[in-house]
């Protein structure tokens, strides 16, 4: 397995070569998923459709299927992890029940849609929500094989991200082109918090696994925002992130160490999202996801981007490559 290293500094990180690193299949992944218990089995939405490893990188990256459909999501069901969902760019939802030997469309009710966030409940698994871009937030209550809009007081329609507070399955917060929305009864209403976040376009959030009133929101322009209530009220970080946030992870171990993955690589925050630091891929003009494993220790912080597949155990001092590697 190759390394790449990068030092962590308090200036700008030096440029690195944008080879087509760790990537499945020599392409860029827009989508990580890792196995709720065995840290071997990883997921990547690439260009060569939804690649599999299981042990780790070391075996490759083989296409399941779905090539020509990019990959833009995928979510796993936490009860029953053979059960994978993955969003599309334009084609709705399509889903396995045998941990991706088959697929079939489970669009029913939002075909042709750009999906980009799916969650599947984390008490009932029946109960999947799913974002889209331009058709708001579908719902459904059998597995995926129907869907209806479930939009009521949501008036930006075009999301970005969609994530469930860890402590209540009712709770959703979905981020759009003027902020954050909040739903508290399982997306039979949404209502927006605009204090702090009013009319900014935010393409990521994050919860404090610790702490679920803690939410991170990543924003362009205006990087990083917090909130301590619950997405009630957002307050920006002392020295702001330049670029466009596009991923945010929050250290299960180290809460208070923020991860930030940009237009300009990935950032880390060691004071709760007040200041930002680089953490190396300087060089990736897309951080599409960041996604920790809180199975390893230390937990395992993976990037999906434009350089594939890579993960780091020491906060971005070094990265190691998980896939095979195309320059």
């Amino acid at each position: 397995m190759r390394t790449l290293w990068f030092v962590l500094l308090t200036t700008v990180a030096p440029v690195v070569g944008t080879g087509q690193m760790g990537s499945p299949g020599g392409g860029e992944t827009q989508a990580v998923a890792l196995h709720p218990r065995d840290t071997q089995i990883i997921y990547a939405g690439a260009a060569k459709g939804l690649c599999k490893t299981t042990r780790g990188g070391a075996d490759g990256w083989p296409s399941t299927g779905l090539e020509a459909l990019s990959p833009r999501v995928i979510a796993l069901n936490p009860q029953n992890p053979e059960v994978l969902y993955v969003g599309t760019y334009q084609s709705g939802v399509y889903k396995t029940s045998d941990a991706a030997a088959s697929w079939h469309a489970a669009s029913t009710g939002l075909t042709n849609l750009k999906v980009r966030g799916i969650v599947v409940d984390s008490d009932s698994s029946e109960r999947i929500f799913a974002a889209t871009d331009g058709g708001g937030v579908f719902k459904s209550v059998d597995g995926g094989a129907t869907w209806n809009q479930a939009n009521r007081g949501l008036v930006d329609r075009t999301l970005r991200c969609l994530v469930q507070a860890p402590d209540d399955s009712d709770t959703l917060y979905a981020c759009t082109w003027h902020g954050v929305y909040t739903t508290t009864d399982g997306a039979a209403s949404w209502s927006a918090n605009p204090s702090g976040l009013f009319d900014i376009d935010v393409a990521a959030i994050a919860v404090d696994p610790t702490d679920p009133e803690v939410i991170y929101a990543g924003t362009n322009p205006g990087g990083v925002h917090r909130s301590t209530d619950g997405g009630h009220s957002w307050s920006a970080g002392q020295e702001p992130l330049a670029q466009r946030v596009m991923a945010l992870a929050v250290d299960p171990a180290n809460p208070g160490h923020v991860y930030a993955g940009t237009t300009k690589g990935v950032f880390r925050s060691v004071d709760a999202g007040k200041s930002f630091q680089p953490a190396g891929l300087q060089w990736s003009n897309r951080t599409w996801t960041l996604v920790f494993d809180a199975k390893t220790a230390p937990p395992t912080l993976y990037y999906g981007g434009e350089g594939g597949v890579l993960k780091t155990t020491n906060g971005g001092r070094w990265w190691d490559v998980t896939g095979p590697q195309r320059r």
